[in-house]
């Protein structure tokens, strides 16, 4: 009797922990990445029929206890929340190791941006992004980005304030120069159109809602390490300064590496 008694339980054991790492797998399909890696945490907290042995089994039993579910999901952090703390806590990261602009492979603007872009692409595979052997600068990135549809080419720097958020990547040109038309032809040629390129990873808002500043990491220049700098206003103090600029770079284009693209679209 009290070897079918402990036969019995772990069998029961056994049925438990398969249910478990089927839910598990069931969340992790119904949830986008990052979400999935704490899919197991959830999974466990969601009292959902069991056994079920593989996700096409779960996914009825996920479906039939709606109302758990839908307290469950109502809890978690928004797919934005999750992407910007991400990008924050990568930000963070690279910052810490005080990486020298020019001192290693992809440390200056444009390879910092690919670093951190890598790193964002693992996460949310769902996004479409260049790699570094087809897009090396910052030119040859907006020229990417432009030929996907994805690239807004900005004429009024002061008004661009809506296009700037948390993903946002800026695309600056040449110091002190204006650009009253620009076009993705002058904006990708060297020594004329984009000088620097950087990635926002926090905004600052007026009353109304208004982006009024940001925050940008990106690989600053010569003798400075990757870092966050914070002066970017739609209203610098100094009036030879270009709104939402970088100091005399003026702001010429915006792309976001939260981009979900049609391949049947590209213009190459």
């Amino acid at each position: 009797m009290a070897l079918l008694c402990l036969s019995s339980s772990v069998q029961a054991e056994s049925l438990v922990q398969d249910s478990s790492r089927a839910n598990a797998e069931a969340f992790k399909v119904l949830l986008p990445a990052p979400f999935g890696i704490l899919a197991g945490v959830w999974a466990a907290n969601a009292e959902l029929p069991y056994p079920a042995p593989d996700v096409r089994s779960a996914l009825p039993a996920v479906a039939a206890n709606g109302p758990a579910l839908h307290a469950l999901l109502s809890a978690l952090p928004s797919r934005e929340a999750v992407f910007t703390t991400y990008l924050q806590r990568l930000a963070r990261d690279y910052e810490s190791r005080h990486i020298m602009y020019r001192s290693i492979p992809l440390s200056d603007c444009s390879g910092m941006f690919h670093r951190l872009l890598q790193q964002m692409k693992e996460a949310f595979p769902a996004f479409t992004c260049p790699e570094v052997a087809e897009a090396r600068s910052s030119r040859a990135l907006a020229q990417w980005y432009y030929n996907r549809g994805a690239l807004h080419i900005v004429e009024d720097p002061a008004g661009s304030g809506p296009l700037i958020r948390p993903g946002a990547i800026l695309f600056f040109g040449q110091p002190g120069k204006k650009y009253p038309n620009p076009t993705i032809g002058q904006l990708a040629t060297y020594g004329e159109g984009i000088m620097h390129i950087g990635t926002v990873v926090d905004v600052e808002k007026d009353e109304q809602g208004g982006v009024i500043g940001y925050t940008m990491f990106h690989a600053r220049g010569r003798g400075k390490p990757a870092s966050h700098t914070r002066h970017y206003l739609r209203h610098p103090g100094n009036p030879a300064l270009s709104p939402f600029g970088n100091w005399r770079q003026p702001l010429v284009a915006v792309a976001y590496i939260d981009t979900l693209q049609d391949k049947e679209g590209v213009k190459e």
